[in-house]
């Protein structure tokens, strides 16, 4: 597996610039009281702490596992990372302004017989911004990340449901619970490859535009994975081990199977991809 970026709509603000100020207590955030909410996506914080080791990630789901609504600043982030143990491999707290969840304007909406009621919002300074890449793609640092803020992404609680797979040319059914799609509707996250490593790797390191993330508990294992789309529309998805921080381009087959379950609630009904790219190359 490789290291990469595909799911940096949920990673924007977990790592010190130099001369921070001190960092408050984290004892509100890792409390060990039980988990509020009962979705089951983060129902106990020791077992999270076995399967997530990113502080970023961590905090996501357990404010998704409590219902928790409020605006995060860099210091609250930075003070649940204390608490952790652990620092994000996302090194770009220096840009983040806010990171909020709270509840949809206007109301609930439905599609496909799910209805979201949440949504994520990421401000970063500045608005447009872009940073070398910091990973690397099979030995490569292909290319940029480039940011536009604010990032919106609606929360899709899908709960309980079946996720059918062919592994080695037989159909699996899995249980995925408390599934979970984070749907980018303004703003975006791009992965531009350098031109020459773009040539040299072919489709295992594409120009993509990310559209959202999907994660559930899957025996007992907590799976994610970033949903994205090439400038042609070619669908690309990476599945991340939360507990190495390492990414597979292609997946384990449960997760191609979250990917192609959570993609039926991706798809932004007010903008053409293609108009992304426009915007980014113009």
């Amino acid at each position: 597996m490789t290291r990469l970026l595909p799911i940096l709509l949920l990673g924007l603000a977990t790592v010190a610039a130099a001369g921070s100020p001190a960092r408050p207590d984290s004892s509100r955030f890792l409390s060990v009281r039980p988990m509020a909410a009962g979705y089951g996506l983060a129902p106990d914080l020791g077992e999270l702490r076995e399967q997530v080791s990113d502080p970023l990630f961590a905090f996501v789901f357990t404010m998704v596992e409590r219902d928790s609504l409020a605006t995060w600043k860099t210091e609250d982030l930075l003070a649940f990372a204390d608490g952790w143990g652990q620092e994000s491999a996302f090194p770009v707290a220096e840009h983040l302004h806010s990171l909020a969840r709270e509840p949809l304007p206007g109301g609930p909406i439905s599609r496909r017989g799910a209805r979201c009621h949440r949504r994520w919002v990421v401000h970063l300074e500045p608005s447009r911004l872009e940073v070398p890449m910091p990973y690397s793609i099979l030995g490569y640092h292909p290319g940029k990340l480039s940011f536009e803020t604010p990032i919106v992404l609606n929360e899709w609680r899908l709960g309980p449901r079946s996720i059918h797979v062919t592994v080695e040319g037989a159909k699996r059914r899995y249980a995925a619970e408390a599934l979970t799609v984070f749907q980018i509707t303004r703003g975006w996250i791009i992965l531009d490859v350098d031109g020459w490593i773009d040539r040299l790797l072919g489709k295992a390191a594409d120009d993509a535009v990310m559209q959202g993330f999907t994660v559930g508990r899957v025996e007992g294992r907590i799976v994610g994975v970033g949903s994205s789309a090439g400038r042609r529309g070619r669908r690309l998805l990476g599945e991340l081990d939360f507990e190495s921080g390492e990414v597979a381009t292609h997946g384990r087959p449960v997760a191609r199977g979250l990917s192609r379950y959570g993609r039926q609630w991706l798809p932004r009904e007010d903008l053409d991809p293609r108009d992304v790219w426009r915007r980014y190359d113009g």
